[in-house]
């Protein structure tokens, strides 16, 4: 079954990469609602997070904002899939990353990055790489591994580093030490090993790693977005998160830092619904068994 999966998404990713990109997003959004009606991966997941946090929303808005959300994501799969087709040529008429924030990353090698699965996450790889900044960004294995040496091949760029939970903090703390910024997805539920945040109408557990390493390293903290326009290009944005009050001999810096975050996070995800990615499981698993 792992090596029928890798096989139809080998030739999806094909066929993708041989048709111009604009068709090629207008299939994604097809894919994305097809995928909403035959196949509904955590659609009750979805469903119950965006009806946790939007409660001012009829049953009618709901699922309107869900099926958006399946085709972004169909149309960010696709993108995916053409990662290899960027170069530092065409990028720029893609994801627009200003001089500014450029120089802003140039001036503080070795900084933290914190974002949160909105817009495309993915394409900080190509946003980073391609624009010669040392990138090094921390994923989830694929329990299919297959499709993960494939998604890893997609992810490999120059100036590009994909580190695996499982390979520990130290070859983290190594990636800044060596000034390579660290890219960190931090908004995944980390249970009983997080930090207990508010987002939105929600109480979530998020992980601690980039306040401990800022914390160790006092490297600067930024937090950044990709996001798609409604000409299917993306503004990467970046702030830096402000953490001058903060006194580190405090128990709570985590948790400061932390909701800052989460309060940066809610603000773009209010502004962009259908772009975040509502299908991980925000609460505790007993939470969607109600």
């Amino acid at each position: 079954m792992s090596f029928i999966s890798y096989l139809a998404i080998l030739i999806i990713s094909f066929f993708f990469n041989i048709i111009p990109r604009k068709i090629s997003l207008l299939l994604g959004r097809l894919f994305g609602m097809m995928i909403y009606h035959i196949f509904p991966i955590r659609k009750d997941v979805a469903l119950k997070n965006i009806k946790d946090n939007f409660p001012e929303f009829d049953y009618n808005e709901c699922i309107a904002l869900l099926k958006q959300t399946y085709i972004h994501f169909g149309m960010i799969l696709v993108d995916f899939l053409r990662t290899k087709k960027l170069t530092k040529q065409n990028i720029k008429k893609i994801v627009n990353m200003d001089e500014k924030t450029i120089n802003i990353l140039n001036q503080y090698p070795g900084s933290i990055i914190m974002t949160g699965h909105l817009g495309n996450w993915e394409y900080f790889l190509p946003a980073f790489g391609l624009n010669n900044l040392k990138f090094s960004i921390v994923a989830q294995t694929i329990k299919n591994s297959y499709l993960n040496k494939f998604f890893l091949k997609i992810r490999t760029l120059k100036n590009v580093e994909i580190i695996f939970k499982e390979e520990g903090k130290e070859k983290m703390l190594l990636a800044l030490k060596n000034k390579v910024h660290l890219g960190l997805a931090s908004d995944q539920n980390a249970g009983h090993k997080g930090e207990v945040v508010p987002l939105l109408k929600s109480q979530i557990s998020i992980p601690k790693g980039a306040a401990i390493f800022h914390l160790k390293t006092k490297k600067p903290i930024f937090i950044g977005y990709c996001i798609m326009n409604k000409d299917y290009t993306y503004d990467f944005e970046l702030e830096k998160l402000n953490t001058d009050d903060i006194d580190y001999k405090k128990s709570d810096s985590i948790k400061k830092i932390n909701r800052r975050f989460t309060r940066s996070l809610e603000k773009m995800i209010i502004k962009y619904p259908n772009q975040y990615f509502w299908f991980h499981k925000m609460k505790n698993k007993a939470d969607y068994n109600r």
